[in-house]
């Protein structure tokens, strides 16, 4: 098993530089000023701040407005993903798990150990971000983590992307039906508005980016107004629209009726624009 961990500090707040300055020049407002915190292992963050709470890997506290990391909880999701033997490899790209659906991360021809650090790091960050910016729902906070991750790395301009979501939109209709007993929708509540949150940000940007957008090289769907919209979408209703979305989706052989993909997409888009 693999020990390797790169800086991971250096990792963390290059993730979060990056992403602030992403949503900067998009024009998206981040708010109050917010700030970065890292930490060996829960007991050192529980002795500096004087408290029993407990949290594995990250929080975001809204008091103090500060992300709050566990490095040695965010260790064990980076090894865990630089070991599993099911990565996916299409061409440019190949896959880590995380909230329950496959993320595409690309290769760059460099080492794969430091790209999963970097992948990971770049989620959780981007996660506890959309917390600051949408509030304590973690259905938001899982479109806005997985919005943010797409986008600001560009990955709609390979079409091997696409065979990935088309992969999610499979596994996620196992969540919604629930015929997966192992999925994380069995789980519990909390734990699937995670992977539903994943799953609506995957089946909107597929829809926009595969078969809306003839021109991949720009992005089609508006990021700045959908995390404007999904601020005030609570979990239950984001539940409802992610399954409304992943239906449409989800056909026998997953051919896309247009006329029925139009007349759903514009019920969510209601929901999202009203």
């Amino acid at each position: 098993m693999s020990k390797t961990i790169y800086n991971l500090d250096l990792f963390i707040k290059n993730s979060f530089e990056e992403t602030i300055d992403y949503l900067k020049k998009n024009n998206i407002r981040i708010g109050e000023k917010l700030s970065l915190e890292t930490f060996e292992s829960l007991e050192e963050f529980q002795q500096i701040y004087k408290t029993n709470e407990k949290f594995k890997f990250a929080r975001y506290d809204s008091k103090k407005r500060e992300i709050l990391i566990i490095k040695n909880g965010l260790k064990e999701i980076i090894n865990s993903n630089i070991n599993d033997p099911n990565k996916i490899f299409i061409g440019n790209l190949f896959t880590i798990t995380h909230n329950g659906i496959l993320w595409p991360v690309y290769k760059n021809n460099d080492n794969i150990e430091k790209i999963i650090t970097k992948a990971i790091a770049d989620s959780i960050v981007d996660h506890e971000i959309g917390h600051h910016m949408l509030g304590d729902g973690e259905w938001k906070a899982s479109v806005f983590e997985f919005l943010v991750y797409f986008y600001k790395n560009e990955l709609y301009k390979y079409p091997e992307v696409y065979e990935i979501m088309e992969k999610n939109i499979r596994m996620c209709d196992k969540y919604i039906q629930k015929k997966d007993p192992s999925s994380l929708y069995s789980l519990g509540s909390r734990l699937s508005y995670y992977a539903l949150g994943a799953c609506f940000a995957n089946d909107l940007i597929y829809i926009y980016e595969n078969l809306l957008n003839k021109d991949k090289q720009s992005p089609k769907l508006n990021i700045k107004d959908t995390i404007e919209k999904i601020k005030f979408i609570p979990d239950e209703d984001g539940t409802d629209i992610t399954k409304m979305l992943n239906t449409l989706l989800i056909t026998k052989d997953y051919y896309i009726d247009i006329s029925r993909m139009f007349n759903t997409l514009t019920k969510v888009l209601i929901l999202l624009y009203p």
